[in-house]
């Protein structure tokens, strides 16, 4: 062979190993500077798995394995929903027919609310129950009249299945799923089959491990254990529509009920696009566990994202962007609005700290502040707040007066958003003879709708040093 010839065919050959290992190097760099120790990513062409890819380090200095185990916390919720569709499908059980009949929960038996739950209400989360009961069970409105994310839906359901086929939760999914699909590596439950050399340990944002929660008892909305490869092989099974009647899969792929700027369909969160295509994705949220699924049933195409980290999110937007093109930049613009155009920031001079012992000051009554608005200690913030406080946000307007801020975050935030500063993020500023300026970016998310992607928005809080102590005596809220 012709020696030129040769090295074009090398060439040619050798330039998808040099974009792959490109790829690679980013993806390794962007869970460094995000303090993600693994990711595990599965991508579905033609409906079929084409890649798995497991990033990071399980543990110092040793290679995460392609069969890493990961929690995936509320993606648990696909996996109870299409036992419950199969079951359907087969006859055995029915999408409108009430649960009382299976199982009433003691907090809510004299509540006639409790007649009215389904199948259906649960998948759509129309239950009317909270995410999850803090004491006893209530009720937060009468099922099937809102939509309000609810894990309690999807466990009452499953204390109904047990019930009615007297067998677990995770020994239906066996029967029904596991074994079939020969997902080796799924389980609702931690026992002697969990190789835990294999599983991902969760992380905070500093990267201290959390304790693993080994659950013994089933749950129907959260902390299922599984793979990539697992998992992916399950997606594709219900992208096929395998083992489900033609009603159902036409009833899971529809618009059963508004949930914000999207959909659900039957458990399933549902992104209608602009040129008539749609997605089925679920995220998954819970201490060192982020996680993210989407499918796209018109072009058989899906991504699978697990990590153990709880900045685990700040990974999916490239991803999306790079493996779903345009139908990943719009689910981006549905949960985060559209992004703003690029700049030139060249002749921007670049912040630098001047005062460190002021900015670590300043740092730390940010954290002891919200500390008490993400608990809804009223008391701390009125202490915090000049008394004559001013708070202006570009969508509300302007509040100058300290007793309607307070009554404000109190009806409007206390246990339906918590904070997040972006620390990296943060300018303080000196004001002689008055105090600081403390300018940054944070992300609000919403506890009712934990699985919606948080997009960071500007603030700026000018620091008051009175009487030996800070207080806050304007807020400035960009979005």
């Amino acid at each position: 062979m012709n020696r030129y010839l040769l090295i074009i065919i090398l060439l040619i050959n050798l330039k998808p190993l040099v974009a792959q290992t490109e790829r690679e190097c980013s993806i390794e760099k962007l869970l460094k500077k995000n303090n993600v120790p693994v990711l595990g990513l599965g991508i579905i062409e033609d409906g079929k798995l084409s890649s798995i890819n497991v990033f990071g380090n399980i543990k110092p200095n040793e290679k995460a394995p392609y069969n890493t185990i990961f929690n995936v916390a509320s993606i648990t919720k696909t996996v109870t929903s299409v036992v419950a569709l199969k079951l359907i499908s087969e006859k055995k059980w029915e999408l409108d027919e009430p649960l009382y009949k299976y199982w009433i929960d003691p907090d809510i038996a004299n509540n006639p609310h409790t007649k009215l739950i389904t199948t259906r209400y649960v998948l759509t989360h129309q239950t009317g129950f909270p995410n999850w009961r803090k004491g006893k069970l209530n009720f937060l409105f009468t099922p099937g009249t809102q939509c309000s994310y609810s894990g309690e839906g999807f466990e009452y359901l499953r204390m109904a299945l047990e019930k009615k086929f007297g067998k677990t939760l995770n020994e239906l999914a066996k029967e029904l799923i596991f074994e079939p699909l020969q997902m080796k590596d799924t389980q609702f439950i931690w026992n002697k089959k969990i190789d835990e050399s294999r599983v991902a340990e969760g992380v905070n944002k500093e990267g201290k491990v959390y304790k693993s929660y080994k659950r013994k008892i089933s749950n129907g909305a959260d902390d299922l254990l599984t793979t990539i490869e697992d998992y992916s092989i399950f997606l594709i099974h219900v992208m096929k529509g395998d083992g489900l009647s033609q009603e159902i899969v036409k009833e899971m792929h529809s618009n059963q009920v508004v949930f914000g700027k999207k959909h659900f369909g039957l458990g399933f969160m549902k992104y209608n696009f602009k040129d008539g295509n749609y997605a089925l994705s679920h995220g998954g949220s819970d201490n060192g566990v982020q996680t993210l699924m989407v499918m796209l049933p018109k072009t058989k195409k899906g991504i699978i994202i697990f990590t153990n980290a709880d900045k685990g999110y700040m990974v999916y937007e490239k991803l999306l962007n790079r493996y779903l093109g345009k139908y990943g930049a719009e689910i981006i613009e549905i949960e985060m609005g559209k992004k703003a155009t690029n700049r030139s920031l060249n002749e921007i001079k670049k912040y630098t700290i001047t005062d460190q012992q002021l900015y670590n000051e300043i740092l730390a009554k940010d954290k002891e502040f919200f500390n008490a608005y993400n608990n809804c200690d009223m008391k701390k913030q009125a202490e915090m707040y000049d008394d004559k406080v001013e708070f202006f946000h570009d969508k509300a307007g302007l509040i100058n007066n300290k007793e309607q801020v307070l009554n404000a975050t109190k009806k409007n935030i206390c246990g339906k958003v918590t904070r997040t500063l972006i620390e990296n993020s943060v300018e303080v500023y000196p004001i002689e003879g008055y105090g600081a300026i403390q300018i940054g970016y944070h992300k609000f998310f919403n506890n009712q709708e934990p699985n919606a992607i948080s997009s960071p928005s500007k603030f700026i809080i000018t620091w008051h040093y009175v009487n030996d102590s800070w207080k806050i005596s304007k807020v400035i809220s960009l979005h």
